[in-house]
């Protein structure tokens, strides 16, 4: 990995190199391995001027974890405007998370697991965001459960659950999938974990297909690229 050449002329500021190298360094060496003086020097600064741009290295990961699940939240709430049924609801939440994670992968790596680095206040506040985009799934799946009388415990164990695929898709580096195949699959994926037949009447053909995919792993597997 090379340094950022200070010299060469970039229309960023200093404090959106430092972000942007803080994102990258933190997510593949990880928090606790990276120093300041490793970013200062990594965006061609001196160790002291950070604090020009930054309060502490502690307060920057919040900044970029507070920054990613908040974009999160703004697209996936914009995407899933205007849908009608269900499994478009389903549809539209996995393509705006699928979307921003093969877009923005360090940043969702920092909110899975540089979270525990954070402060309790900081924790807290992070706690608020996951909880707000994680509710927007789980009102979709709560809709579901009460016209089959489900229990609302078994509700917030699917909703973690498809939370938990969602984000570790991140780590699937083996695979190489188009966004739209890769939303396809996940979708089937996430509506068999919520209802099985329970939303059969609102899929579309292409819904079926992503089901398909799901429960016939031959067939998925035609349609991806492993590598060796």
């Amino acid at each position: 990995m090379l340094a950022i050449d200070a010299s060469t002329h970039s229309p960023l500021s200093a404090r959106d190199r430092l972000v942007r190298a803080a994102v990258e360094l933190f997510a593949t060496r990880g928090f606790q391995a990276i120093g300041l003086r490793d970013l200062a020097s990594h965006v061609g600064l001196q160790a002291g001027s950070l604090y020009h741009h930054i309060e502490n290295k502690q307060c920057l990961l919040f900044e970029l974890i507070e920054s990613a699940l908040s974009d999160l939240l703004i697209i996936t709430r914009r995407r899933m405007k205007g849908a009608k049924t269900r499994a478009e609801r389903v549809r539209r939440f996995v393509q705006a998370f699928v979307g921003f994670a093969l877009t923005e992968k360090h940043r969702l790596i920092l909110v899975t697991r540089e979270f525990v680095n954070l402060d309790e206040a900081h924790k807290h506040h992070v706690d608020k965001l996951k909880h707000a985009h994680r509710a927007m799934l789980s009102d979709i799946i709560a809709d579901e459960h009460a016209r089959k009388d489900k229990p609302h415990a078994e509700t917030c164990l699917i909703t973690h659950a498809v939370m938990g695929m969602l984000y570790g898709q991140l780590h699937w580096n083996e695979l190489e999938i188009a966004e739209r195949q890769l939303t396809e699959l996940l979708t089937g994926c996430v509506l068999r974990i919520i209802a099985r037949d329970g939303l059969s009447a609102d899929l579309t053909s292409s819904d079926h297909n992503a089901q398909h995919w799901f429960v016939d792993p031959k067939s998925a597997h035609a349609h991806l690229n492993l590598k060796p």
